[in-house]
Formats: C-alpha cells, sequence, structure tokens
C-alpha cells in the first residue's frame, strides 16, 4: 500500500513522502477540525500544528497501518487545545457548504443547512463532512475516528435524518402563510 510506504519514508525523514500525507490527508484531517471547532482560521491553526505534531511524532509511530487514525487522533487533540485556549465562533467551512447544498428553489436553503450542519454534534458534523463532501468509506471514516463502520453508518444515518427534517421543517415554515399575511 502507498500509504504506508509513504508512512515508513517520512519516518525515516523523506520530506516528499511526508509532503504526500499532506496532500492526501490534509482536508479530511481539516474538515475534522472544523466541525469540531467551526471558525475556519481555529481550524487552520490546528490543522498546521497537527502536521507539525505528526511530522515530530512519526518516529514513534509504531504500526504505519494506523497513520490515518492517529492522524486523527492528533487533530483531535489539538482540536480540544484550541477550544481551551479560545472561546467557539459560529462559522462553518465556506467550501464545504455548497458542496452539501441541497436542491432547493429558495434562498434560505444554503444558511438553512449551515445552521443545521453546525448544530450537530461534533464527531457527528465530522462523519458528515466526511463522508458527503469527501466522500469517504464508512470504513475510512471508521479508521480516522477510530471507531466501527457501523457505527459510522449509524451515526451518518441518524444526522442525514436529522438534517433532513430540520430542512423540510424549515421549507414548512417558509411555505405556510401566517395569518397576518392573509
Amino acid at each position: 500500500m502507498a500509504q504506508d510506504e509513504d508512512v515508513l519514508a517520512a519516518r525515516a525523514g523523506d520530506r516528499e513522502a511526508f509532503g504526500r500525507l499532506y496532500r492526501r490527508y490534509s482536508r479530511a484531517v481539516f474538515l475534522e477540525l472544523a466541525a469540531r471547532l467551526r471558525a475556519r482560521h481555529d481550524a487552520e491553526d490546528a490543522l498546521q500544528a497537527t502536521f507539525l505534531a505528526a511530522w515530530t511524532n512519526l518516529p514513534r509511530l509504531r504500526r504505519p497501518s494506523r497513520f490515518v487514525g492517529w492522524l486523527f487522533t492528533i487533530a483531535r487533540n489539538k482540536a480540544r487545545d484550541q477550544l481551551r485556549r479560545s472561546t467557539p465562533r459560529m462559522v462553518l467551512v465556506g467550501s464545504s457548504d455548497e458542496l452539501l447544498t441541497p436542491p432547493t428553489g429558495r434562498d434560505g436553503g444554503v444558511e438553512g443547512l449551515r445552521e443545521l450542519v453546525a448544530g450537530l454534534q461534533p464527531r457527528s458534523r465530522a462523519i458528515v463532512l466526511l463522508r458527503a463532501v469527501e466522500g469517504w468509506s464508512a470504513e475510512e471514516v471508521a479508521a480516522a475516528q477510530q471507531i466501527s463502520a457501523s457505527s459510522v453508518r449509524r451515526c451518518y444515518a441518524k444526522a442525514i435524518e436529522h438534517l433532513r427534517k430540520g430542512l423540510q421543517r424549515d421549507d414548512k415554515e417558509h411555505r405556510t402563510p401566517r395569518r397576518n399575511q392573509l
């Protein structure tokens, strides 16, 4: 597997191999961090801290096949550190929001979805972003989150159902005229 080879090479000091790992996983790690921190600049800071810690501690990683889970554990720890230092802000990832936009005809759809996604628990938000935006399989998300694939599928299904109901509720509120509007 190319990932294992890159991990072994990076562990031996190969910066190009580490660069390939960064390119392969940085967006997914960023989505995980954005799901937890909600502020883009905090997620960007934590992303850099995550990969710096990964580079520094890579010689300690014994099993290259566990690299993704190890990397996401570092990311979650960096997010926790960031939350301790600052108060969370209500800003969600910009470009990922457009990818999650449902096909609706009204203008409030994106904002409504953004609010609903922001309201999910951090782990659920991360799972939704990794599955829906990054296109990761349940098994890939499970490795990153260090939970079972069936737990990922269950969490994803519940989160999507929550988002669907929220959008339907929001849509009904916009379509139902109020008495004073009649």
